[in-house]
């Protein structure tokens, strides 16, 4: 048992893990000026940059299991924060935009390989009101560290756009915190055993249909969230409203409000903005709304799975929200030729998303709450 200093050091250790979860959108702010310096690319090919890394998450999140059955479940993690860390940062010497989006569809095989390993290890060395604590705290360091990236890289972007890649050297401290301070769960025996007699022999009626429903809704509300990520600095050069800088900071804003909780109305108060104080005002109220939403969603996943299900529901659940945010510049060139206007009518989808959830959930409470109704005639 893990206690003392040991104990805390190994928290910030998994926590840090996180970082990586969110990371590719950190240099977003970045979009307008790589345009400029890549001008034979069309805008979405250039917002692809943010995006891409997305597919290649979203194989490598179902690779990642097979892998860490092989050579361990600290390696898997170590393997992926080490690809991760060097191709993140090798667009800030790259002047080929070939290469520039090679090494981002290689971050996401990194992030993916890391990506599920940083909600599973938790698990293995933690259990009851300690586990239940930390797994709240895993989504807050997410959005907590790609906000101050994404801050950093506003800065950075003063610089130039190559220097805003420079920020995905915060990944090595993580790297060096695993190497050394992460026990591997396999040597030590400290996998938390399942016993089979807790295990249902089925799953429940209807849950994998339900978790395909909630991959669904990720998956929309990624693809029309992420419109904002990458059109938003566009918007700023666009309408006047500032410089990319200040619309990476915005950025990192909207990340900071997602650990407060809110309502879903703000992307589409951001695309009519004309300040940059309106839009900032906006950004709170839209990230707030994704900071209940998003663990909302995982712990249902979490309640409409068995211990034999669980990997494959969350596989699913996460494929849906890393493809919706791949199509997210091509949902953004279809909801509008403008950036403001795609990023206003990506708002009024996502109020209409929330809409049919908010009915749905509804419709289930009613038959929880109610069930003898649905039976009258039997």
């Amino acid at each position: 048992m893990l206690t003392g200093a040991r104990k805390w050091i190994l928290i910030i250790s998994l926590l840090a893990l996180n970082i990586v979860e969110q990371a590719a959108s950190a240099i977003s702010g970045a979009i307008p000026q790589m345009a400029q310096s890549f001008p034979q690319q069309s805008q979405v090919q250039i917002e692809l940059v943010t995006t891409v890394v997305s597919v290649f998450v979203t194989i490598f999140v179902l690779v990642s299991g097979f892998i860490s059955n092989k050579i361990g479940q600290k390696q898997t993690a170590i393997l992926g924060l080490l690809i991760a860390s060097v191709s993140s940062v090798i667009p800030a010497f790259a002047t080929n935009f070939t290469v520039v989006m090679v090494s981002r569809a290689v971050l996401g095989i990194g992030i993916g390989l890391a990506n599920p390993l940083a909600i599973s290890l938790i698990g293995e060395f933690f259990e009851g009101d300690t586990l239940a604590n930390l797994m709240g705290w895993r989504s807050a360091i997410a959005g907590i560290g790609v906000s101050l990236m994404t801050l950093a890289a506003g800065y950075l972007l003063q610089i130039s756009w190559h220097a805003a890649y420079l920020v995905y050297l915060l990944f090595i401290p993580t790297l060096i915190l695993f190497i050394f301070f992460v026990p591997e769960p396999e040597k030590f025996n400290l996998n938390k055993e399942q016993a089979e007699s807790n295990d249902l022999e089925d799953e429940k009626n209807g849950s994998r249909l339900g978790v395909v429903l909630l991959a669904i809704v990720l998956f929309l509300f990624f693809t029309l969230a992420m419109v904002m990520m990458v059109k938003l600095a566009t918007m700023y050069v666009e309408e006047k409203i500032g410089k990319p800088t200040q619309a990476s900071t915005v950025l990192s804003i909207l990340g900071f409000a997602q650990l407060i909780g809110g309502a879903l109305f703000g992307t589409v108060i951001i695309g009519t903005a004309s300040t940059n104080g309106l839009v900032i005002i906006a950004a709170i109220v839209s990230g707030v709304c994704s900071g209940m939403a998003i663990p909302y969603i995982f712990t249902k996943v979490s309640d409409l799975s068995t211990t034999k299900s669980a990997p494959l529901n969350n596989a699913i659940v996460l494929v849906g929200s890393n493809l919706g945010s791949f199509l997210a510049p091509y949902t953004g060139s279809f909801l509008g030729a403008s950036a403001a206007s795609a990023i206003t009518n990506a708002g009024y989808l996502t109020i209409g998303l929330a809409i049919l959830v908010a009915l749905y959930m509804a419709i289930q409470y009613r038959n929880d709450t109610h069930p003898k109704a649905f039976h009258s005639g039997n």
